[in-house]
Order: C-alpha cells, then structure tokens, then sequence
C-alpha cells in the first residue's frame, strides 16, 4: 500500500498550469515544492510569451481538490537557452491548502525505475491526468537525466516530477520526449542549487509582491520544503509513505531521519560557502568529495546527501557525526537551534550499537571521527571552517635509531639521528653520539631533547616532522610519545610546542633490524596495507602468534592487547613475517588472562583500522586522538597507552656509518 500512497500523494501535489483568464486551456505541468510554490519548465511559460514577457504573465494553477488559483511567475533559473536552466519558480498569490512532494537530498541521479507525472490534452482540448513508468538510462552535462524508451511524454506532461521509485523522492522535472527518439527528456533535482543566481522576474520592485526569497533563493526554498515536511506527519505524510518503500538494508538511516534532520538544519544560518561545506564533508567521509562545480552542495541538507553510500560504517553513524560536526560550527550564530540538533543527534544516537554510540558520542564534534580518512592539520586543533590539508604519509620525518651498546648492559644506547623531507633519496645523518657509555633508557629524553629541538627546527613548516624511532623489539615499551622538550621561557603557561611530543606531533615506533636495503615480504605487506583497507588481526597471546602472523591476510594489522615485555615473541615474529604496521597496549597487564580492555581495545582497533582508507593515515589519526585524550575529551581514555609500529619500507634507515652531514 505504501506504494500507491506515494502514488496519490505525488499526484495531488502535481498541478496543471494555463492562462489566468482561460481556465481550461493547458500551458504544461508543475508540481509544489513549499508552500506557495510551484516548480515548473521554464519554456512552459516563455513559448507563449516569449522570455522578455515572462515578467508581465498571470497564470492559473488548478489541480487536486478542486484547486484554481492565480500566481506569477517568480524565478527563471539563468535566464538563458541551456536546457539545464528551463526551470521556473511560480508564486501563489493567495494562501491555499496543498500537498508538497519531497525533493531528494542525494547528489546522485535515479538508479533505475522511475515514473513521470503531469497533465496533457484530450483530442477534444480537456486537461487529463497523465503518468508513464519508465527507466532513467544515462546522464548529460551536470543536470539533465534522459529517460528510456519505455514512456513518451505528452504535450502538455512538460514541468511535472519525475519520481525516483526506489527512494520515493522525486529526482527531477520532467522536461520534453527527446527529438526523433524515444524516451524523454528531465532536469535533475540538483539543477535547483543553481536558483542562488536566478533572475527575479515579475511587475514592480516591491520583493514582497514578487515573493522575494531573499539573497539566496534556494537555500530559502528548500529550507521552506524541509520545514513543512516536519510539520506534515499526519496521515498524508510523504514520509511516512516512503519510509515503508526503503529496502530492509537500507534502514539504518531512513526517511524519516533525513526529515527530521533536513528540518532542523533549515533552521541554522547558512554556510559560508561550497568550500566550507566541502571541508566539513571530507573531515567526516575521510574521502575529499569530487564534483563538477554545477552539482556542488550549496546548503547543509546538500551536504548530508553526500554521506548516504558510506558502506563501511553506515549512513547513520557518519549522517550523525555530520549533524555534530554542523551543530558545532553554527553554535555561537544560533545557539538554540544548533543545541536543538545536538540533542537530537544525541537522542538518535541511542538507535545505534553501544560501541557505535560510544564511539560517536566519544568525539569532539569539529574533529574528524577516528573512523575516517580525513587528514588534520598536525600541531593544532583543526578546524572545519580551516584550510590546512596535511596528507597522510607525506612531509618531514626525523628518525631517532637507537643502537644498544654490545659490551655494557642492555639499557644503555648510543644514538643516530636521520632526517628525509622527501622520498629514500632526501635521507641525511644530521647528528649522533657514538661515543663513551652509551644513554641509559631512563635519559634517552634528556639527552635527545636538545639534538631533536634543533632537528625539528630546522624541518617543522605547516607540517611538524614526524617523530620515528627505531629500536630492538624489546625496548618497544618506551615512552617516547610522553618525551617533552624543556621549556624555552620559564612560565605558568605552557606553549602548544611545549607540550609532550605524541600531542603535537606524530610518534611512532621502527624495528631496528630493518636497515638498508628492505625485504621483499616487507615491501609486499606494507602495499596491502597502504593501498588497500588494513584490517586487524587479533593476536593475543605468543602461543597463537606464529599461525596467526604467517596466515595473516594483505592488508591486515597486528593488534596486541598484552605489553611488549610479554609480547616480544609475538612482535619479533609479526617482523619476521613482514608486517610494517602494527598496535599494541602498553601498560595492560594480564594476570588471569585477557578481560574486559582487551575486549575494548579489539572493539577500538577493528573500527579504527576497518573503517581506514589506507594505513598510511594511521600515524597522524593516533596524534589526535592522542591531542582529543589530552584535552579530557570523553571516552577517549583507551588511546593513552596505544602504540603504533610504523616502518615505512619506502624510507629504510640506512645501514652506512659514513652518511654524516653537519644540520
């Protein structure tokens, strides 16, 4: 039934347009779209009077209920010949009950199935309902849809919806049968963004009178349809109608989502821009969005409609942490409809898994979910509205290796420090001590920070150098990520640059044994984890590591819930075996075997590394997450002992002892 319930809805919102003085007499189609406003073809109107008398037209629209009342003509989207911009906006000049269609907030064009509405002419001259079902079979330029050969359009069906049958949102306007072919012809919904630069037609230059929609038009308009459809969820609720037709797989983010969120984000200002929108989308896909300038998300809603195809975490997961991301940015405009959004998402969040809502809820709303992609600004809280883009394995490195001194106890280390602001090629020995007793482990921070303040003064830019250091398997309990570097000024404050280096820049661990030339299986994992998606790989304790490890997939991740003191077996074979990535605990102790943070930091690691585009985002998503824990970021205390093995084949440590260059 829930078919045929859209079926009647989109015919009672679809309207027949003709001269005001002549009621019978059919110009074309159009259908509502907000109150008081009807969407129809542009040559609808100017192929009577031409488009310089657009301006001066007085039409009827008549349609279902007996309604018949007057308007004018608003907008003409472009004012030009393109078929993309025969799109016009009519204004109702009285106020009158009727159904509006819901547009789709999906960028993309109908898949398959879809059925066309308008009016056309019986031979005798009187208007007749007509509808025809038919395929939308390809896509021109930025806007035009072409249907397939299965309807032919009627004179008169021109400005009527062309229904998306398997999303139940109308996914254009159709627009003429195609010349000397069969099928037909409609504009895309997303040729409506283009109303930000309609012209305004219609007598005299009050903007009440013309219906005036302000500076932005569509954002005005659509803002309006997404505010009556929240109101409108009664027992004629298009929603309500489409909610029954979405597949079951489809459900974790329905309609009646997208509605209610769509509503509440017609109610915050306007974004800045494209770019911002473009920001804020890229930060929660951890994809950067491709599109043709033309189909560019021009207002929130647009932006949500980007986020449906998410397969790996879903629609509603990444759907909610845009909504927060967008709360938080419009907050300090508008506090209360921004907090209203912020308690919805919170509400809705309660639909979600309770490690998914954890997750979620855990992030600070303008950060990057620790899901996605999306680079961040290294050394500083980024911002969406911010323009700073840091890609994931690129920039300066600075690698501290760490060679123990063979004839004294094993804790003691003489050190070398390498630099590369580019590929292997760009490798440089810029300082080393080699001589005397060697530097315990407890004064390895000491007696680094001044070789490495230097060190990274001299290649910290817009990025901060990564810091690297390379040691033997069992020292991978260092705490290099909580190094800090001495106080420059003696004060209360302490400075961004101050503060421990996991914070501010990325720390990561190197195995001292992969020096010079790299290993085949080394080479062959590291593209597996790189190029396509790292998954984790439970190892959980060294009696399970060999067939673990040997067996382990391209593209997994060793995860090791047990300390590196009681895992050095298990870390030395996941070597062996060529895994260039790895995490582990650092302070987890297992006196009756694993319990409930085991469980958490498997939960943690499969969603930080499933949802990964490549690992090679790995490095600079721990610093956040760190920077988030250090902030006192909710639900972020599983990260404070998480350490990242990161060996890059690609920049090997050099074996030559003879590479040394004054910095």
């Amino acid at each position: 039934m829930t078919a045929e319930k859209l079926d009647v809805l989109v015919t009672r919102a679809t309207v027949r347009i003709g001269p005001e003085s002549e009621p019978e007499k059919l110009w074309g189609s159009g259908f509502f779209v907000a109150p008081g406003w009807v969407l129809s073809c542009a040559h609808v109107l100017t192929l009577k009077v031409g488009p310089a008398g657009v301006g001066s037209l007085r039409v009827r629209v008549r349609g279902h209920g007996g309604l018949d009342v007057r308007a004018r003509p608003a907008y003409w989207f472009g004012g030009g010949t393109d078929p993309e911009q025969d799109l016009v906006l009519i204004r109702l000049t009285e106020d009158v009950t009727h159904t509006c269609v819901r547009l789709t907030d999906r960028y993309d064009a109908p898949k398959a199935a879809v059925t066309a509405y308008g009016w056309y002419s019986l031979p005798d001259g009187t208007p007749e309902r007509w509808k025809g079902e038919s395929v939308c079979n390809g896509k021109a330029h930025a806007h035009s849809l072409t249907l397939g050969p299965t309807v032919e359009i009627p004179h008169g069906a021109s400005g009527g919806p062309l229904l998306d049958c398997r999303r139940g949102v109308v996914a254009g306007v159709v627009k003429a049968r195609r010349s000397q072919k069969d099928g037909g012809l409609a504009v895309a919904a997303t040729a409506l963004r283009g109303f930000r630069h309609a012209v305004v037609v219609g007598p005299g230059e009050d903007k009440a009178e013309r219906g005036e929609l302000g500076d932005n038009p569509y954002a005005a308009l659509i803002r309006a349809h997404d505010i009556w459809h929240q109101s409108a969820m009664g027992g004629g609720s298009w929603v309500k109608a489409q909610d029954g037709m979405v597949a079951d797989g489809e459900r974790r983010w329905g309609p009646r989502d997208s509605a209610e969120a769509s509503a509440l984000l017609a109610r915050l200002p306007e974004p800045d821009s494209p770019v911002e929108l473009e920001q804020v989308i890229e930060r929660v896909l951890g994809d950067e969005p491709l599109w043709q300038d033309e189909v560019a998300p021009r207002d929130w809603r647009d932006g949500h409609g980007w986020l449906y195809d998410h397969k790996k975490e879903g629609a509603d997961l990444v759907s909610l942490h845009y909504l927060r991301v967008v709360a938080q940015l419009c907050g300090p405009q508008a506090p209360v409809p921004a907090a209203e959004l912020e308690r919805w998402v919170e509400s809705r969040a309660g639909k979600l898994p309770d490690h998914e809502r954890a997750l979620l809820m855990g992030v600070a709303p303008g950060a990057p979910a620790p899901w996605s992609d999306a680079p961040r600004a290294q050394g500083r809280r980024a911002h969406p509205r911010g323009s700073d883009r840091a890609e994931d394995d690129e920039g300066p490195v600075v690698a501290v290796e760490l060679e123990p001194d063979l004839f004294r106890p094993k804790d003691r280390f003489h050190w070398r420090i390498w630099t590369w602001i580019g590929g292997a090629e760009t490798v440089q020995a810029v300082d080393e001590d080699f001589d005397g007793e060697g530097v315990s482990l407890a004064d390895l921070e000491e007696a680094l920070t001044g070789p490495l303040m230097r060190t990274f003064g001299q290649l910290d830019g817009e990025r901060r150098a990564r810091l690297e250091v390379a040691l033997p398997v069992e020292h991978f309990g260092v705490d290099a990520r909580l190094w800090q570097p001495r106080p420059a000024v003696r004060s209360l404050r302490q400075r961004p640059d101050e503060r421990r280096f996991g914070v501010h820049r990325q720390v990561v661990l190197r195995s001292l044994k992969r020096r010079g030339e790299p290993a085949s299986v080394w080479r062959e994992r590291w593209r597996g984890v790189a190029e396509g998606e790292p998954k984790a790989l439970y190892v959980q304790s060294e009696a399970y590591a060999r067939r673990t490890l040997d067996e382990g997939p391209p593209g997994a991740v060793p995860v090791l819930c047990r300390t590196p003191a009681e895992s050095t077996g298990s870390l030395s074979r996941a070597i062996a075996a060529g895994y260039g990535v790895a995490l582990w605990n650092l302070k987890a102790e297992h006196p009756h075997g694993c319990g409930a943070d085991c469980a958490e930091l498997q939960v943690r690691a499969d969603k930080l590394l499933s949802s990964a585009g490549r690992g090679t985002a790995l490095p600079e998503r721990l610093r956040t997450l760190r920077e988030d824990f250090s902030l006192a970021a909710p639900d972020t205390d599983w990260v404070e002992h998480l350490a990242l093995l990161y060996d890059d084949p690609r920049r090997p440590i050099p074996l030559c002892d003879d590479l040394l260059e004054s910095p």
